[in-house]
This record gives structure tokens, sequence and C-alpha cells, in this order.
């Protein structure tokens, strides 16, 4: 399976992901992702290019794993199966992802403009497409699950706490704005990979795979894209609330050479009379953020707990 020989996708180096055309970029889109994700209203441009960059390199990696899989099983296409296979071990992004395939089936049902009857009956019959991709989820967990647990994600009712803390970030986000800065906040809250699908597939160069995702997967992957900039987000405001210094703290002197780097800069930028947006995620915040996730995970925790490809821990997955 880890044979470069034998892989279905040229491997893909972090850094190194657009190779098939800088041209297609989504820094701007990214810019408006991170400001309704949390960050400042005006993000920083380097920051998007980054977060672009980890984003781009981790999907590209994921896509690989997921055509070994779907080559593994003799299949032509990579699929939503395939996905979820590589998913399996974290039970609680499981549940986001197949609460997420949920609301994409109710949202295709309101379009069809089918009433409550006619969507309660298609349920009890389970017939139709109005539940396709819950009908995929189910099966495919139903064929590996040996124990229930798979299916038990299912049915599991409990709060997303990740999701919860997001939403209060939110609240207390736009509970100082104007109505101008809550129009464009929510029109930033909008933007999603999936909606630009064609410039997605263009920016994966999903043409030059041999095994190609079919559109299913697409819509996994688009959302598995927006959780890695949500993630990398709650990961760097915490991090630049660990660089904050602290009155009384008595570690205060400890802080990451990282900080150390980010504080010279802003000095140097601040005496060339520009702004420094220090409200902003900085590029060392996502860096360090990185450096943290990938040490929590470490070379000697259960290899299950992530799948890892050139270094780099899946955020998403």
């Amino acid at each position: 399976m880890n044979n470069p020989a034998a892989s279905p996708m040229p491997a893909a180096l972090p850094g190194s992901g657009r190779s098939a055309g800088k041209a297609v970029s989504f820094a701007a889109e990214l810019q408006s992702m991170l400001f309704s994700l949390g960050d400042a209203r005006r993000p920083l441009h380097e920051t998007a290019v980054l977060v672009e960059d980890v984003v781009h390199t981790q999907l590209i990696n994921l896509l690989q794993q997921a055509a070994e899989v779907s080559q593994l099983r003799g299949a032509r296409v990579i699929s939503a199966e395939d996905l979820l296979f590589l998913m399996r071990k974290d039970k609680k992004k499981l549940r986001r992802l197949l609460r997420y395939m949920f609301l994409r089936d109710y949202k295709s049902k309101i379009i069809k403009g089918m009433d409550e009857d006619e969507l309660l009956e298609e349920k009890l019959s389970g017939s139709g497409s109005a539940h396709k991709r819950q009908k995929i989820d189910q099966d495919f967990l139903s064929s590996i699950d040996q124990t229930g647990e798979l299916l038990a994600v299912l049915e599991d009712e409990e709060v997303d706490e990740v999701k919860q803390e997001r939403m209060e970030r939110a609240e207390r986000q736009t509970r100082i704005m104007d109505s101008a800065q809550y129009a464009e906040y929510c029109e930033s809250r909008q933007l999603s990979f999936y909606k630009k699908a064609s410039k997605f597939r263009d920016w994966l160069d999903c043409n030059s795979m041999e095994i190609k995702p079919s559109a299913v997967a697409m819509e996994i992957v688009a959302y598995l894209a927006y959780e890695t900039v949500a993630q990398l987000v709650d990961l760097a405001l915490l991090v630049r609330q660990d660089m904050m210094a602290k009155a009384g703290d008595p570690f205060g002197h400890a802080i990451s050479a990282a900080f150390i780097q980010y504080q010279h800069s802003s000095e140097s930028t601040a005496a060339c009379g520009v702004e420094t947006h220090s409200d902003a995620i900085q590029p060392c915040h996502i860096r360090e953020a990185l450096r943290r996730y990938s040490h929590r995970l470490g070379p000697l925790s259960p290899f299950t707990s992530a799948y890892r490809r050139n270094g780099m821990a899946f955020l998403a997955c």
C-alpha cells in the first residue's frame, strides 16, 4: 500500500503542492473563511497563503491514500466508502461528517420540494434517492463494523463540543459588529470549497489522477477541506492566546521560538511605520499549531490514531 511504484497518484510534499498550476488559488476565499471562523476582520494574506498550502498538501495526501484503498478493492473511482474507511478510527470526526452528510441529504429534499409526509414515507420505505448519502454511509459502515461501535455513531446524539465552541465564539465575535460588519460576516460564512466545485477540482488537479474521486467523494473532500481550515483556526487561536504575555505569570519568560521570531518581525515592521495587524492570526501561530498537533500525536502514539504521510498528521480525520 505504501509502495510508491504501486501508488495511483504521485506523492505530494508539503510546500510543493500546487505544481500543476499556481494560477488556481483559494487565498482570497480563505481570507474570508478565516474571518468567519474567528480571525480578525482583515486576515493576513500571508496567513491565508500558508493555510492554503497546508490544506492543499493534506488533501492531496488524503486523496492518495483513498486512491490506494480504492485500488485494493479493485474500484475505478475514489468513492465515499474509501474516505469513510480512512476516518473510521476517529469517532468524533466521523460523527461530524455523518451529520454533514445527513444535512446534505436534507437540503436536497428541501430543494426538491418534498413535504414532511413524503420525507417520512421515503425514510420508512428506504427507497428513492433522497437518502442517497445516508444509505451509502450506513451500508458501508455495516459491512466493516464487527463490534457495533461504528453503527452506534449514526445514532449518537451527543453534543459536538468542538462545534459548540465554534458557535459560542461566533456569537462573541458578532456581538460587537454593526450592521455592515455583520452583513460581511454572514457573506463570509456562506463560503465553502464545495460551492466552487470546478475550481476546487482544478486546484486539486483531479484530471491528472489515474483514479478520480466520485461526485459524493468530492463533497466529502470539500467538507474536509473546510474542516481543516476550521481546525487550524481553532488551534491557532489557542496558540495566540498562549503567546500573549500574562501579568504575574512566573513562566511568562518561557515562550516559544516562534513567538520570539514573530515579536522581532513585528517590532521591525512597526519601526517602518507599517500596521502590524496584531489582532490577526499570524503565520507563526499556524506553524506553532501544526508543531503542537504533530507533537501531541508523536512518533510513539498509536499509529491508528491518525493517518500520516511525509511526517504531517491529518487534521480533519
